[in-house]
């Protein structure tokens, strides 16, 4: 196995790992109970990962089909990238796990499992127009629905879908972030998991926005970097300033490594938007960047760090 691979195969071991343990150690025993906003934060990453994986390669595979169309004759199965089975294997983690999790949250729990239905029928249908273009005249079936007619119709469907799950999703991010914050803020002051905190809920918006554009369209983004910027600066302050306690916490080399190649990703794409020199697939790059430090993210043990010596 590829030194990558296995790296994220061991970051997504531990950070499942970390997620088991959060729930059996903080779930509640009387009914009721005021769950701690981290663990519905924890669960809800799950779903973040769904939204932000599948969101850019379903929306360049809208754009490249509206691209062959318009090149008539001239089209080329070649220049549709098919959508994969695992960019969608994010949200199949979501709908097999997250029901699992403590609080139940079935508005969110049902808007992904509609999700990831109508994220597979566009990905099928998007492949069904690929394959029609390698077709050569007289191969393909009279009876079949004409591709192009199922692309609008699953890409129509898709998008509604996208909007309801990502109103659910920001719907239990508001109150989640302001939460857990507030939490941490009281147990532990304004250190290093606060700004670590603060630092992702910042650079949300920004990879949101990244999601809904392309390499043309996305300079209209560029004004929501800014707050990650000064969120990662006030992160790095607080890091520098006392690497050892930050060596405790388990996780934390590895999350400020892919802290760095996210920012440098992301920077570079907001001046290449800046200059009109955005190269095709720039976003995707910085949006895969992004996820791996969700994932990086996720798999931090601040609680461990807090521990006394033994």
């Amino acid at each position: 196995m590829a030194p990558a691979a296995c790296g994220d195969e061991l970051r997504n071991t531990i950070g499942e790992r970390l997620q088991q343990r959060l729930v059996d150690a903080e779930r509640p025993t009387v009914a009721g109970a005021e769950l701690p906003p981290e663990l519905v934060s924890n669960k809800l990453s799950l779903y973040v990962d769904c939204a932000n994986s599948t969101r850019v390669p379903l929306y360049a595979g809208f754009r490249e089909v509206n691209a062959v169309q318009a090149a008539g004759k001239k089209a080329r199965a070649d220049a549709i990238t098919p959508v994969l089975d695992e960019w969608l294997e994010p949200c199949v983690k979501a709908q097999r796990e997250g029901p699992l999790l403590q609080p139940p949250l079935a508005e969110l729990e049902g808007a992904a499992a509609d999700y990831l239905a109508k994220a597979r029928e566009l990905a099928a249908a998007i492949g069904a127009v690929r394959m029609g273009l390698s077709q050569k005249p007289g191969e393909d079936d009279p009876a079949a629905t004409d591709p192009t007619t199922r692309f609008t119709a699953a890409f129509t469907r898709w998008d509604e879908s996208r909007q309801d799950f990502d109103r659910e999703i920001d719907r239990q991010q508001a109150s989640v972030d302001t939460q857990v914050l507030a939490e941490v803020e009281r147990r532990s002051g304004k250190g290093l998991e606060w700004h670590a905190r603060d630092m992702m809920r910042s650079a949300r918006p920004y990879v949101r926005c990244l999601g809904d554009h392309d390499e043309i369209t996305a300079k209209i983004c560029a004004g929501l970097y800014t707050p990650f910027e000064q969120a990662y600066k006030a992160f790095m302050t607080v890091h520098d300033a006392d690497p050892a306690a930050a060596g405790k916490v388990f996780w934390m080399s590895q999350f400020v490594a892919s802290l760095g190649e996210y920012r440098s990703a992301a920077d570079a794409l907001r001046a290449g938007l800046q200059d009109n020199k955005a190269r095709a697939g720039d976003i995707g790059d910085a949006v895969r960047e992004y996820n791996d430090l969700v994932r990086d993210f996720a798999a931090l043990n601040f609680a461990a760090a807090a521990s006394p010596a033994t």
